[in-house]
C-alpha cells in the first residue's frame, strides 16, 4: 500500500502571484523480502545445511520473542515453525537409516546373474 503526501506550492509564474495550489505525490514502497523461512524456500527443498541454517533461524526468533514478552499467538506460531523443521530434520534422519539399512540389491543381483538357475544349470 503506496503513501500519498500532500504538498501545497505557490505558483511563482502562469498563475496569479501567489496563487496556492496542491500537489498529491504517491510514494511507491520498497518491495518486501521473504521472511521467515529461508529466502522462501519450502522445508523439504532445503539441502541439509540450509534446514540447518533455518532451525538455528528459528530458534532464535522464538526465544527473541519470549523474551520481549511477544502475545502468545506470536509465541505458538514460532514455536510451530521450529517443530516444523526439526520434525523434517527428524524425517531426512530416518530415511538416512533405512537407506544404509536397506540391502544392497544390485549387488546381490549382480551375483545371481553369475549362478544360472536350475533349469539352466541342467540345460549346460
Amino acid at each position: 500500500m503506496a503513501k500519498t503526501m500532500t504538498v501545497e506550492v505557490e505558483a511563482p509564474k502562469n498563475l496569479e502571484a501567489g496563487e496556492k495550489f496542491t500537489i498529491e505525490v504517491e510514494i511507491p514502497t520498497p518491495k518486501r523480502k521473504p521472511r521467515g523461512q529461508l529466502a522462501g524456500i519450502a522445508l523439504v527443498d532445503m539441502t541439509d545445511e540450509q534446514l540447518k541454517r533455518e532451525i538455528t533461524n528459528a530458534n532464535s526468533v522464538l526465544y527473541k520473542a519470549k523474551q520481549r514478552g511477544a502475545s502468545e499467538e506470536t509465541i505458538a506460531a514460532n514455536q510451530a515453525r521450529v517443530d516444523r523443521a526439526k520434525a523434517e530434520k527428524a524425517k531426512r534422519a530416518e530415511a538416512k537409516a533405512a537407506e544404509s539399512a536397506a540391502p544392497n540389491v544390485e549387488s546381490a543381483l549382480e551375483d545371481q546373474a553369475d549362478t544360472p538357475d536350475a533349469e539352466t544349470a541342467s540345460e549346460i
